[in-house]
């Protein structure tokens, strides 16, 4: 994915010193800088959708709360 491509990111929103992070499944943590009204979904399972403006770097057009995965996959009786 390059930079200026659309792009959506999965993980936990977590602020830090200098702005808030997505801390991806693999490890990775992606700047999403300053977001107004968003303090609900700290340290909860985020979905990210927008622009990539750097290495790990995301200008961000939405942010909504998701389900993890594991507990979506045990709620279908999978």
């Amino acid at each position: 994915m390059n930079i200026g491509s659309y792009f959506r990111l999965e993980g936990v929103l977590v602020a830090g010193a200098v702005g808030l992070y997505v801390q991806a499944r693999n490890g990775a943590l992606w700047e999403v800088g300053w977001l107004k009204n968003v303090g609900h979904l700290l340290q909860s399972n985020v979905a990210v959708e927008g622009i990539r403006t750097g290495a790990e770097t995301i200008a961000v057009n939405w942010i909504e709360a998701i389900e993890p995965i594991g507990r979506a996959l045990s709620s279908t009786n999978m």
